[in-house]
């Protein structure tokens, strides 16, 4: 189970907040120890997108992650800054070279 998560930014200002929020917000996942879930992001080259992709092991795994309080954090701190809610497309996984 996993997700591929577009966020738009309303101004490319809020570039270098939004990375420091999702550095932010993968380490309160390890701080809290949240289990099953991996959380990569990543910026592109147009500064006010940005994309993650979410795996999570199973519900229990998703369910941290929609509870813990690093992401009620990170909605909090970057929420006001979205052009639009952020889109998601779930994706499965047919190769890789991770574990």
């Amino acid at each position: 189970m996993s997700l591929l998560v577009h966020y738009t930014l309303k101004s490319a200002d809020d570039h270098a907040a939004q990375s420091e929020a999702m550095s932010a917000l993968v380490a309160g996942l390890r701080s809290e120890g949240i289990k099953g879930v991996t959380y990569s992001c990543f910026t592109t080259d147009d500064p006010v997108q940005f994309v993650g992709v979410l795996e999570f092991a199973d519900q229990t795994g998703k369910a941290a992650f929609l509870a813990s309080a690093a992401f009620a954090a990170y909605k909090e701190r970057v929420g006001p800054t979205f052009a639009n809610p952020p889109r998601t497309t779930d994706i499965t996984a047919i190769a890789s070279t991770r574990g």
